[in-house]
C-alpha cells in the first residue's frame, strides 16, 4: 500500500483539511517551511505542528487549540 505524502507549502493551517480528508494521520506531511519559518525557531515549529494535528485528530479548531499554546498561536499568526 501507499502512503500518503504532503508537501510544499504546507503549514499547520492544513492539518485539520487533511485529517478530515483521509481519517487517518498514516502520512508523511513534509513541512519543512512551516517548521523552519516558524517565528520562535525550529523548535517551536515542530510544537506548533504537534499541537495542530493533536487538535485535528481531537476535532479541535486549531484556533481554539492556539489559545492554550503559544507556539501554535504564533504560526497562525505567522502563516495567516
Amino acid at each position: 500500500a501507499a502512503m500518503p505524502v504532503f508537501s510544499s507549502g504546507q503549514t499547520v493551517r492544513q492539518a485539520a483539511g487533511t485529517y478530515a480528508a483521509l481519517g487517518s494521520a498514516d502520512l508523511i506531511h513534509a513541512a519543512g517551511g512551516g517548521i523552519l519559518a516558524h517565528p520562535g525557531g525550529v523548535s517551536a515549529g515542530v510544537e506548533a505542528f504537534r499541537e495542530a494535528w493533536a487538535a485535528a485528530m481531537a476535532g479541535i479548531p486549531v484556533e481554539e487549540r492556539a489559545k492554550t499554546n503559544t507556539a501554535l498561536a504564533a504560526a497562525l499568526a505567522a502563516y495567516g
